[in-house]
């Protein structure tokens, strides 16, 4: 029988971190001592990397600022990790007319608009060709989430809570917004319109298509920055989702830690995590005019996917779906052979707990408790 082939991620999302936001974290955060080397390593690409940072600064910064959104508000897809986002997403920016950041302006953005893709040979050794977690192909070229950029630019970013999950300040202020000053909250906005300006100027795009599963707790925030913002939610069955995320924290979100995570933490981030997330986003979700959110389930857009991303143009008034049908077409022929992910049923004890957080989840949406699908759909982030 051939051995299961395991894709090891090799590369840290903070190697292309500017230096003083590496300095401030580090003074921020204590590094566990097996991590060492791994911080070593982040540093010395930093520094690298520098003298790009301060050059496409001082060629770029002014032309990137006078860039605006006012007549272009993004579309933001929204969702927990695990429940369709990054399906949703490579489908839908198969449309010319969005702009989007791919995977290598996301790990270059700092001095991307110097290399543009002029640096893809030497870049394609950091990426894994398949993300470990659900062996689904990775490219340059392809659309990433935001996020994980704005961590190399800023400390107001919540993924920092994935590299120091022993310090929840991150995850608290800036996907939460708890315990954070004004000033703080200004500097975040400041920070991420940006990040998204960044991305406009290196796409020459102005309407974006953005997945970020660290804005579904952000409705609010993301209105005050463009109240014109148009909106998809995607959910999905919570045992899946807790048994995907959990294959993503062992696979890929560990492959980035700075401190110890142990597994019966890494369950209770998950279950509490989300929970304060996702009830966020349903107590801000009914701040969004009317016309200008759309929500769906996983499975719909899995067993009907063009017929459901059909309905999303139609439904939030967004123009050029039959120009774009053809390339969204020729996407899902490509993943035709995507073999899906299979799972044990999870023990009793641990399905106890999924329901003592997440209850309102079931009820919401209208999963079966009773129900556990133990071979997932097309499991993308």
């Amino acid at each position: 029988m051939a051995r299961k082939r395991r894709f090891k991620v090799k590369e840290h999302q903070l190697y292309t971190v500017l230096p003083r936001v590496w300095k401030e974290l580090r003074r921020e955060n204590q590094i566990d001592k097996v991590y060492r080397l791994r911080a070593r390593r982040i540093s010395f690409y930093s520094k690298l990397f520098s003298a790009g940072f301060w050059l496409q600064r001082i060629i770029f910064s002014k032309k990137v600022q006078k860039i605006s959104f006012e007549d272009h508000p993004p579309l933001f897809i929204l969702g927990l990790w695990r429940t369709g986002t990054t399906h949703l997403h490579y489908l839908m920016a198969r449309d010319a007319s969005f702009g989007y950041l791919n995977n290598h302006q996301a790990f270059t953005l700092n001095f991307s608009l110097l290399s543009l893709d002029r640096l893809n040979k030497f870049l394609s050794i950091f990426v894994p060709g398949r993300r470990p977690q659900d062996n689904v192909k990775v490219t340059l070229d392809d659309p990433a989430e935001e996020e994980q950029a704005f961590s190399t630019t800023t400390t107001h970013s919540s993924i920092h809570s994935f590299f120091f999950p022993q310090n929840r300040m991150y995850f608290n202020k800036y996907h939460l917004f708890e315990g954070i000053t004004e000033q703080e909250k200004s500097e975040w906005k400041r920070d991420y319109l940006y990040l998204l300006k960044n991305i406009a100027f290196y796409g020459k795009k102005r309407n974006l298509l953005l997945k970020n599963p660290h804005n579904t707790g952000r409705v609010k925030e993301l209105l005050e920055l463009f109240p014109n913002a148009k909106f998809i939610f995607i959910h999905r069955d919570p045992y899946t989702v807790f048994r995907s995320t959990k294959k993503l924290y062992n696979r890929m979100v560990s492959s980035q830690f700075l401190q110890h995570c142990g597994q019966a933490e890494i369950e209770k981030l998950i279950l509490e995590d989300n929970e304060k997330i996702l009830r966020k986003y349903l107590a801000e979700r009914n701040q969004i005019p009317k016309g200008k959110l759309v929500e769906i389930g996983f499975e719909a857009l899995d067993t009907a996917p063009l017929e459901t991303i059909e309905t999303i143009y139609r439904d939030l008034g967004l123009k050029g779906f039959e120009d774009a049908r053809p390339a969204m077409d020729a996407y899902m022929e490509s993943v035709k052979q995507y073999k899906r992910n299979t799972y044990r049923p999870l023990p009793q004890a641990l399905r106890d707990k999924i329901h003592a957080h997440w209850d309102f989840w079931f009820e919401e949406f209208g999963y079966n408790k009773d129900q556990e699908i133990t071979m997932a759909t097309k499991s993308m982030i």
